[in-house]
């Protein structure tokens, strides 16, 4: 009998407990276990089915504790209880979330621990819960699991480090390389105790460039500066300036620029601003032209009065072409302008309209072009269309100078918009323009910007040619936009 008494489940279990049986063995006809399939339902209430053994606060001697890595594939449980579909005979609805509290119970008692309904003991626990839920993704989706999970979490972050910042004397920095280390750190800083940001002031001080550059420790930073007094701000501008290569990989580091903008934000006095400045001037170029370092100069422009951002306005104008045609130099540049007042606004304007043909036809460049014509000076302006003037058609079928063209004939006034339209109407490329894959935007610009006998005569130039642009991808643009810029009583066809 007694072999004859292995359990359906048996199979599971292999490994486990094999002289653990408790149910009679299962055989087909021919002899052959069930070796490597489910076995088959056979009752038509599940809940009540004899597969399932009966509940009871033993269970743990009946099904012996599983390894982590067969939890999910040997787990009685959740064959018996978690796996069920809607279609099953014998299903029902009504208890089914009965079901998954049961089964949460037992695998919290199978791990060890107390239920979610109960506080948790101890943080060994909270790391078997970790283990075995980051290796049992089904488990995540329970919103009582993910609960508990995310309070045994907040509990541990909480009591990671209770103790005092004075016994950590010596090791601050060791300390802050640590994610939940340098979080600690940042709430001493955040209670404003002047002898706690002394404290990890006078152990970071030295290692400036270490902790600015770092992922975690940047933070610190940040924090530190917004607390720091005049005395100890003044010694961390010092160890940031002091040194120009430094400075340059601090602002190119996608951790160190931020934290720069975050001191450059926080500096009130005007010497710490000066040697800032001066500091940033020299590497001004190479700053401009960096996707990291580019924000530092920006925000020294919005944070500080133009007469103390005047050095690194000066340098822009010296380099101001090859800032202009730099992807990330075209913005800053342009905050530039935005920002100059007086002589340096003058110089900067001088560079770019002496450049304005160049720059037009530019990928960066044309940027640099639109943002002086949108600022609707008109000696700019006027300086800008005359350097221009002549090159319209050329530049209306480039893929950059086009966009250059449309905002003079929509930004500037009528009487400087007409006579591109003319110079663009009459030349002998016209006709190629309108077909030309941009320039067809520029003939759409200048039939809608035209007004009276302007516009009259572009409809009857691009009338004439409907046999050739009617079945053009790019000219029946233009033709359509036309015929329905007619005027009232207009007799073309």
């Amino acid at each position: 009998m007694e072999n004859n008494t292995r359990s359906k489940f048996d199979w599971m279990f292999t490994g486990q407990n094999p002289t653990d049986y408790f149910a009679p063995s299962c055989t087909t006809g021919n002899g052959h276990r069930y070796s490597h399939q489910q076995p088959p339902l056979t009752t038509t209430n599940v809940r009540s089915s004899s597969l399932l053994p009966e509940m009871t606060t033993h269970h743990s001697d009946r099904y012996p504790p599983l390894l982590p890595e067969t939890h999910d594939q040997f787990n009685p449980y959740n064959l018996c209880c978690c796996n069920f579909h809607a279609g099953v005979a014998g299903f029902d609805h009504h208890h089914r979330s009965s079901l998954s509290d049961r089964n949460l119970e037992i695998i919290f008692d199978r791990l060890n621990l107390s239920s979610p309904n109960h506080h948790h003991q101890t943080s060994s626990r909270n790391n078997n819960l970790g283990t075995v839920f980051s290796q049992n993704p089904s488990y995540t989706n329970n919103p009582v699991i993910n609960s508990h999970l995310l309070q045994l979490r907040q509990q541990s972050k909480r009591t990671v480090f209770s103790t005092s910042l004075t016994d950590l004397r010596g090791k601050i920095l060791q300390v802050a390389k640590d994610q939940e280390g340098c979080q600690f750190l940042q709430n001493k800083c955040e209670e404003g105790k002047p002898e706690n940001i002394e404290m990890i002031f006078n152990e970071v001080k030295d290692h400036v460039y270490e902790v600015v550059t770092d992922a975690s420790m940047n933070y610190l930073a940040q924090k530190l500066f917004k607390v720091c007094n005049e005395r100890q701000m003044r010694q961390i501008v010092v160890a940031v300036v002091r040194d120009d290569d430094n400075l340059t990989n601090i602002c190119l580091n996608s951790h160190g620029t931020r934290a720069m903008q975050k001191l450059i934000e926080v500096l009130t006095s005007a010497e710490h601003r000066f040697l800032m400045v001066s500091a940033l001037s020299r590497i001004a170029v190479t700053l401009t032209k960096n996707t990291n370092g580019h924000h530092v100069i920006q925000h020294c422009l919005k944070s500080f009065h133009v007469d103390q951002v005047q050095p690194i306005l000066n340098v822009v104008a010296d380099n101001c072409l090859d800032i202009a045609t730099d992807k990330s130099g075209c913005c800053v540049l342009q905050q530039c302008v935005l920002h100059a007042e007086g002589s340096s606004k003058e110089r900067l304007m001088t560079e770019i309209i002496e450049n304005a043909l160049h720059l037009a036809e530019h990928p960066y460049g044309n940027y640099v072009v639109q943002h002086i014509l949108g600022m609707h000076e008109p000696d700019a302006t006027a300086g800008i269309l005359q350097k221009l003037a002549g090159n319209f058609v050329y530049l209306a079928m480039n893929k950059y100078g086009s966009n250059v063209v449309e905002k003079c004939l929509k930004d500037v006034p009528d009487n400087q918009s007409m006579p591109i339209i003319h110079e663009i109407i009459h030349n002998p490329n016209f006709l190629l323009l309108i077909q030309h894959p941009f320039g067809n935007y520029v003939a759409q610009s200048a039939l809608q910007t035209a007004k009276g006998s302007m516009k009259e005569m572009m409809i009857s130039i691009v009338q004439k040619e409907y046999p050739l642009l009617h079945s053009h991808p790019h000219g029946k643009r233009v033709l359509a936009l036309a015929r329905n810029s007619k005027p009232r009583g207009s007799h073309y066809a």
